[in-house]
């Protein structure tokens, strides 16, 4: 049996008459000292413990803040398509006015893919049904913008296509002889007649303007001068192709301004009125043909 060891500690007054001494067992002191480290360990596992929940908890708190930061950013970006949405309903109106206007056949585009859906998160959700509801409607939202970019195309080929049925149809009315070419009186019409020379009935495939030797000729539609030169009974005479099958032809000119391959726009300086040709006085001989055959310029000539 080992021996029991004390230790003493003495405590000294600074006024009293008497030393106290205290003496401790090596067993009591043993004892207290492991108690000691226990309550050290204890409470270092404790600390740690609470630093860890602590870390937790702001984690939590920022995986929060993020969640309502994601949730403003996707509400305020499916606000966006749902402007976006509203614009291509403008559009298609748009489209749908213009082919009425236009006469033009529907666009074949079968029936409307786009549309906005999905739920908007709203507050005081938790952090778990966010974390559900994110991967859903980041999908709703990609199909949402795959069907937007799939709306835009087809709507930008159909305003093509009217873009260019009217680009088509102005440069047909700025290729339709829609003026009078010259000045000036109407002497002889489109149709038969007798002929000034012959007293023969014969086609008049053309109008007879009648003025002064000099009198400016202007081109009625826009087009390429083909023929710049001298025609039998025509004297000088320019004709003109406006594509779409229209021509018009101008006889018994004085002076003739322009020349073969020559481009020419509605108003244009040809030439001037003369007296060339078979011809009685200074007039102009003005014809229009579609396709080769000769009609009415008057069913032309709107001004």
């Amino acid at each position: 049996m080992l021996k029991k060891r004390y230790f003493t500690i003495m405590v000294v007054p600074q006024k009293a008459d008497r030393v106290r001494k205290i003496r401790i067992s090596n067993y009591l002191l043993y004892t207290l000292g492991v108690i000691a480290l226990g309550v050290l360990v204890t409470s270092s596992i404790m600390l740690y413990n609470y630093m860890d929940i602590y870390a937790k908890a702001r984690e939590v708190t920022e995986l929060r803040e993020k969640n309502r930061e994601l949730r403003d950013q996707i509400q305020e970006f499916a606000l966006k398509i749902e402007d976006l949405n509203e614009q291509m309903d403008k559009i298609q109106q748009f489209d749908e006015k213009l082919r009425i206007i236009t006469n033009i056949g529907e666009f074949s585009e079968g029936e409307e893919i786009f549309g906005i859906g999905g739920p908007i998160m709203e507050g005081g959700e938790s952090v778990t049904e966010l974390d559900k509801r994110h991967d859903s409607l980041i999908k709703e939202i990609r199909v949402d913008l795959e069907n937007l970019q799939e709306e835009s195309k087809m709507r930008e080929e159909s305003l093509q296509e009217l873009l260019s049925y009217l680009e088509d149809q102005k440069n047909l009315l700025n290729s339709t002889p829609s003026v009078w070419p010259t000045r000036g009186f109407v002497t002889s019409g489109f149709g038969y007649r007798r002929s000034p020379y012959t007293k023969t009935l014969k086609m008049h495939e053309g109008l007879d303007i009648a003025n002064k030797t000099g009198t400016p000729i202007t081109a009625t539609a826009d087009g390429v001068v083909v023929f710049a030169g001298i025609e039998s009974g025509y004297g000088k005479m320019l004709t003109i192709d406006h594509g779409y099958g229209l021509m018009t032809r101008y006889g018994h000119l004085d002076t003739i301004l322009v020349k073969e391959g020559d481009r020419v726009s509605r108003g244009d300086k040809l030439g001037t009125v003369g007296c060339t040709g078979l011809c009685t006085g200074p007039h102009l001989h003005y014809e229009v043909r579609v396709n080769g055959v000769p009609v009415n310029p008057m069913n032309y000539i709107l001004n």
